[in-house]
């Protein structure tokens, strides 16, 4: 074999790997997508009540539920992780992931089972939402330790790519759905159509999935017997959790409130309608798609990983506030620059972060550690941000109150990223 069809067929194979890690995500950021889109009609099918915003707040309650379950996923799958290797939890993870996608687009209805179905709708929910809380961590470790020493920033951003490609993809498949078929073909069984087409995504996932090799980058650590990898965790980096959970708290916001709840916000205090809010971020995401393994790659070569991270984080503090008040004047073109800028320089945790956390923790219990804290932090704080952030609002009677809240957690960010090592040069542990 030629140097060249060697080196042609290690990236053939390190291709199959990433496009392997990506699509758990983009199946997880999907359903995200899809079922906060589907929502008004799932609220209709579902909790059929003489006032609409009570079915819709149960739907979002749902909703919030599966978020809530990362946590305990995180933990399970991290221990499995650990225990019995990667790939294995990524084959899990994914099943858990699309079996319950596909269930929703299968389920029986108020109409055809009362009660039922809505408690059947809650348990495929709580199932989907604890397997994603071990898929994001397995599939970015699983990147990180088979790319090479120099490539790892690069690797762990796909995972990132991936996640902005469902989002994406959620979006448009319901509104490619909804614009094809009628209103009333919709509502009696087009609805069912995008969740069954996240279940042949899945099965995608799955064939690219069972030809995946084993982690090599770094050999498995030997543990005593009954030597838990969450025991090891708080044991030996107690110190690295609670920073890495403050600063996944940090960066949920920084991404949940631009992203998610920017484009509410302008249709609520301006002049610019929710369609056309959402039509700009979905623009402001695919640049921001463009620039997430740019990130990466500049954390390989250009400036270490943590001190990049410090810095994005700390420019977000000091602007936040005045592009709020920009996007509030309610002019298109002042919009699309806002979200626009946001989504770039947010791009910049989305490329590095993935590896900076796998980074933080040993081998012997780094699945967990991460598993663990980012499930946390993003539990706790990003997904409460468009609720916190709505409070503050109405607390505070001040319109730009999300804009303190976005600024004061981005400083906070800043400085756990200054607290904690960088090992972005080192080999890992």
């Amino acid at each position: 074999m030629s140097a060249t069809s060697g080196q042609r067929e290690r990236r053939s194979k390190r291709g199959r790997v990433i496009a392997a890690g990506m699509i758990g995500n983009v199946i997880e950021w999907y359903d995200f997508a899809l079922y906060g889109y589907m929502a008004v009609i799932i609220s209709e099918l579902f909790f059929p009540h003489e006032n609409k915003l009570v079915s819709l707040i149960g739907t979002y309650g749902i909703f919030a539920a599966g978020f809530f379950m990362r946590p305990l996923g995180g933990v399970v799958f991290g221990h499995l992780g650990d225990t019995i290797g990667r790939k294995p939890v990524l084959m899990l993870s994914v099943v858990l992931m699309v079996l319950p996608t596909i269930a929703i687009g299968l389920l029986p209805t108020y109409a055809d089972w009362g009660i039922a179905a809505t408690i059947a709708l809650v348990v495929v929910r709580l199932v989907q939402g604890f397997s994603v809380g071990g898929e994001f961590s397995s599939s970015v470790t699983y990147l990180v330790e088979t790319a090479p020493e120099n490539g790892r920033g690069l690797a762990g951003s796909w995972a990132n790519v991936g996640s902005v490609i469902g989002m994406l993809l959620g979006a448009a498949t319901p509104a490619t759905v909804i614009w094809i078929l009628e209103e009333p073909a919709t509502g009696e069984w087009g609805w069912r159509l995008p969740f069954l087409i996240g279940g042949g995504i899945g099965v995608i996932a799955l064939m690219l999935r069972r030809g995946l090799p084993e982690e090599s980058v770094v050999a498995k650590k030997r543990r005593e017997k009954g030597d838990h990898p969450i025991k090891r965790v708080f044991r030996e980096e107690r110190d690295v959790i609670y920073r890495v959970v403050l600063f996944c708290c940090s960066y949920g916001v920084v991404y949940y409130i631009p992203i998610v709840y920017l484009p509410t916000w302008l249709d609520l205090f301006t002049d610019i309608s929710l369609h056309q809010a959402l039509f700009i971020a979905t623009l402001a995401q695919i640049l921001q798609a463009i620039l997430i393994p740019l990130a990466g790659h500049f954390s390989d070569r250009v400036m270490r990983r943590t001190h990049f991270l410090a810095l994005i984080m700390a420019v977000i503090a000091v602007i936040s506030v005045p592009l709020f008040l920009l996007a509030g004047q309610g002019v298109i073109w002042v919009a699309i620059l806002v979200l626009c800028v946001f989504c770039a320089l947010i791009a910049g945790p989305l490329g590095t972060v993935p590896t900076t956390l796998a980074e933080s923790f040993d081998r012997g219990h780094r699945l967990t550690g991460y598993s663990l804290s980012f499930n946390l932090g993003m539990g706790l704080a990003g997904g409460t941000a468009p609720m916190v952030a709505t409070a503050l609002i109405a607390v505070s009677g001040a319109e730009i109150a999300p804009a303190f809240y976005l600024a004061g957690l981005a400083a906070t960010g800043a400085a756990m990223m200054l607290l904690l090592k960088d090992r972005s040069r080192e080999p890992l542990r």
